[in-house]
């Protein structure tokens, strides 16, 4: 099915919630690319050292990317994590004013031990985005570890199946 406009499918949410894991189901459930923050980071990581650098870096290839795109009539799934509301908020204005629809679906772990285990996996063998590796790091790195939702957007717990997470989401995409 092809959409009017563009449309974007954005899976947001802290850092080891499961936006990657989801990302790869849909990408292969939909037929559609995936453009990921940590692709980008993990590539520029190999030139530069600055964090914030690398950041600004990422964001700024994905902003080009979508211009670039925004006449073409294509879905994307991009798995970023938009965690601060002013930077979604301005990124949903952004969105719409490329002539893109957006669909947002916020990511959440609500059960802090899986969550942290999570983690302790990433330690083993962290990529360069992966800056936070102890979930205590990461609690104190937040302090707050809730986002508030976007009007609109989905909010799915990855503690719930796989299979029920990706049926919500495609419900939601209809």
């Amino acid at each position: 099915m092809r959409c009017a406009l563009g449309e974007i499918i954005l899976l947001r949410g802290r850092p080891g919630v499961g936006k990657t894991t989801i990302s790869n189901l849909l990408m292969v459930e939909l037929n559609i690319p995936v453009i990921r923050k940590d692709d980008f980071y993990d590539v520029i990581a190999e030139y530069y050292e600055n964090h914030e650098l690398r950041n600004k870096v990422s964001y700024g290839i994905l902003f080009r990317m979508l211009q670039t795109n925004a006449g073409s009539n294509k879905r994307f799934i991009l798995d970023f994590p938009f965690n601060q509301e002013e930077e979604m908020r301005n990124f949903e204005q952004w969105v719409l004013n490329q002539n893109y629809i957006l669909k947002s679906i916020r990511c959440i772990c609500s059960d802090k031990k899986i969550w942290a285990n999570r983690f302790n996996i990433r330690k083993l063998n962290p990529l360069p985005n992966q800056l936070i590796t102890d979930f205590d790091e990461l609690c104190h790195y937040y302090k707050d570890l809730s986002m508030k939702p976007m009007d609109g957007e989905l909010v799915i717990d990855t503690v719930d199946s796989l299979d029920a997470n990706v049926h919500r989401i495609l419900a939601y995409l209809k």
